[in-house]
């Protein structure tokens, strides 16, 4: 009976006959059933695979996937189907060869390297070709000076190096081939000098056309800018950033090259504007619509200034209020021509010992008619307080009251008729008095009142040594006593432990004595039977509180506090359950999902119980309950266990 033989996909290579060997099929021979000296085309077999068919030359019945070393360019290669391709590393060739996705080729021709991604050969490097030379940019790592790792990129054209790029400045410890030396620097031998941006080979390098930055001009910290962002001197122009002028000559002004004005610092150090031409006048002006007002202008003939106007006839003329906030010192004398003059001080400070009022416009003195209502006139949008003379009584008026400070009295001719707690021994009469401080039997202290059988009086103290009796007569309006001391009252203390209770006092306050009850709730459950924090037979509680104490009788704020003991947690120990528990079981067929063989479980028969003995631990659970009347109905507050 032959072999067939198949490859791994399944397609039949070969029906090899008993007895006989092929050596055609394959590049391996295929030995038949019963051929006589198998064991050595078995071990050649071998040898080829080991070898991967090592020789020069291609196997010749290759099978897609057989491997074969060539020996010739000594690279491992494997066969798609139609050709030996390299298994590994990249094809050397100074043309382009067969490639599949993946494949690297070294073009020899021109020194470069490209892979095949399946359907472009892209290039990998580098950029230039041999016959061009190195051109492009290459990154290199040198040392500076100190000894530290600098990152560079060389230029290079057909092999030649133009120029270095660098983030930063430094010298190079050891001079670089084809870069020139530093002119300024003062060792011998020159160094070199490696500056931020571009350093050129050689000066002959340009870069030609125009940079966008080349327009204007940028700073040190980057800053670019345009022709826009300066000034003319041939033209009218302007800024819109500050102009400083940084030295003592400053700024001036003119016309052509006459100098008119001049802003500057002088050799005091004292900043200046001044004129330059003779006799000339000077001004500021604001402008007002389409007008200009001089402000400020100074008569530099006559020496004077004017304030808005233009004609000063003083040296200092002021054309409109004036209002100075500090101090005003006039050494000369003070005219005040006008209506009425305003002194708007705090306080006012006369030299002179007499203030004279009523003085005529030609300082004459008037008669009494012309000062009639003189006096001090103090101004108050409650009401004017005034001290004048009027004419009508020739007597002096006040519109206020006169109080003295401790000490002083009220004389008429130098005597002493009043003072702060008397009237002195001159004063014999006081016609229509209603009050008197003090008789010779009847002393009355504080303000007391005797209106008949009335007696009145803030406070009323009665000092008995004796027994007070009312006649068997009822005492009404009395107060109901305060709860607490009133606190800094040392005249009259209020003190409710000291005062008389009224029958409505007594009655509230029996009626706010808060509830205190201790009760058993084992059976109670609404909301909840057992106590934890804000949880518990709270509703079954109230219930029962509401028919002990109604709320309805008691005062809104009065407390109910309950300490309640519930069994219905109470626990049994010490007792053997498993002890009193008997079981019978039996077996029972077991219909078995994946054997044959029968299978019995036991299960459970019969059970019984038999009379046990044990310890009843009867500890209860404990809790703090507190109502509050709230409008006039009990109202739960806390429920806390204990």
């Amino acid at each position: 009976m032959s072999y067939k033989l198949n490859k791994t996909n399944g397609e039949l290579l070969v029906d090899l006959v008993d007895g006989q060997i092929d050596t055609t099929s394959t590049d391996v021979s295929l030995v038949g059933r019963n051929y006589k000296g198998y064991g050595e085309a078995f071990n050649e077999n071998f040898i080829k695979m080991l070898e991967n068919f090592a020789k020069t030359s291609p196997p010749g019945a290759p099978l897609v996937g057989q491997l074969w070393y060539d020996t010739a360019e000594q690279r491992l290669k494997i066969y798609t189907g139609e050709t030996f391709r390299s298994a590994a590393g990249a094809v050397v060739s100074q043309t382009q060869p067969n490639l599949v996705a993946g494949d690297l080729w070294i073009d020899s021709l021109n020194n470069r390297l490209y892979f095949f991604d399946g359907s472009d050969i892209v290039l990998v490097g580098p950029q230039f070709t041999a016959s061009q030379g190195k051109t492009g940019v290459e990154a290199f790592t040198i040392l500076d000076a100190n000894g530290q790792d600098q990152t560079v990129l060389y230029m290079y054209i057909n092999g030649q190096l133009t120029g270095i790029y660098s983030r930063t400045e430094f010298r190079p410890q050891v001079n670089i081939v084809g870069f020139p030396v530093d002119p300024d620097d003062n060792r011998v031998p020159k160094r070199q000098l490696i500056r931020i941006g571009f350093n050129p080979a050689s000066e002959s390098f340009w870069y030609r056309g125009t940079a966008t930055s080349s327009r204007g001009l940028i700073s040190d910290a980057g800053e670019e800018f345009s022709e826009a962002n300066f000034m003319k001197t041939d033209r009218d122009t302007s800024t819109t950033g500050s102009l400083a002028v940084k030295n003592s000559g400053g700024l001036t002004v003119g016309v052509s090259d006459t100098v008119y004005a001049a802003l500057r610092i002088d050799t005091d150090y004292i900043t200046t504007l001044e004129t330059q031409r003779l006799d000339r006048d000077f001004t500021i002006r604001t402008r007002r619509g389409n007008l200009f007002d001089n402000a400020f202008y100074a008569d530099s003939t006559n020496k004077r200034v004017g304030i808005y106007t233009t004609t000063p006839t003083v040296d200092f003329d002021v054309n409109g209020d004036a209002r100075v906030t500090g101090d005003l010192e006039v050494e000369g004398n003070l005219i005040v021509q006008g209506e009425t003059t305003y002194l708007n001080v705090s306080t006012l400070r006369v030299e002179d010992k007499n203030i004279e009022l009523g003085m005529l416009n030609d300082s004459s003195i008037g008669d009494d008619t012309v000062v009639d209502g003189a006096g001090l006139i103090i101004r108050s949008s409650d009401s004017d307080k005034t001290i004048t003379w009027e004419i009508e009584t020739g007597n002096w008026t006040s519109s206020e009251d006169w109080d003295l400070e401790t000490g002083h009295t009220y004389k008429i001719n130098n005597r002493t008729l009043l003072s702060a707690n008397r009237l002195h021994d001159d004063v014999l009469y006081a016609e229509g008095l209603i009050q008197v401080g003090s008789l010779s039997n009847l002393t009355v202290v504080g303000d007391v009142t005797i209106d008949q059988n009335l007696i009145s009086s803030n406070p009323l103290n009665i000092n008995s040594n004796g027994t007070i009796t009312v006649n068997n007569q009822l005492i009404q309006g009395v107060t109901t006593p305060i709860s607490q001391r009133v606190a800094g009252n040392t005249g009259g203390v209020e003190d409710s432990n000291n005062s008389v209770a009224t029958k409505g006092y007594v009655d509230q306050e029996i009626s706010a004595e808060p509830v205190v009850l201790t009760m058993d709730t084992t059976g109670f459950s609404n909301p909840s039977p057992v106590f934890s924090d804000n949880v518990g037979p709270h509703q079954d509680i109230k219930d029962a509180l509401e028919y002990l104490y109604p709320a309805s009788q008691k005062e809104n704020g009065t407390d109910a506090r309950i300490f309640a003991s519930s069994y219905v947690s109470a626990s049994v120990t010490g007792i053997d359950i498993n002890a009193a528990i008997t079981k019978s079981t039996v077996n029972v067929y077991v219909d078995p999902d994946d054997s044959t063989t029968p299978e019995f479980d036991s299960v459970l028969k019969d059970i019984s119980f038999s009379p046990v003995a044990g310890n009843a631990n009867l500890s209860p659970e404990r809790a703090k309950i507190d109502f509050t009347v709230v409008g006039g109905v009990w109202q739960w507050q806390r429920t806390t266990p204990v």
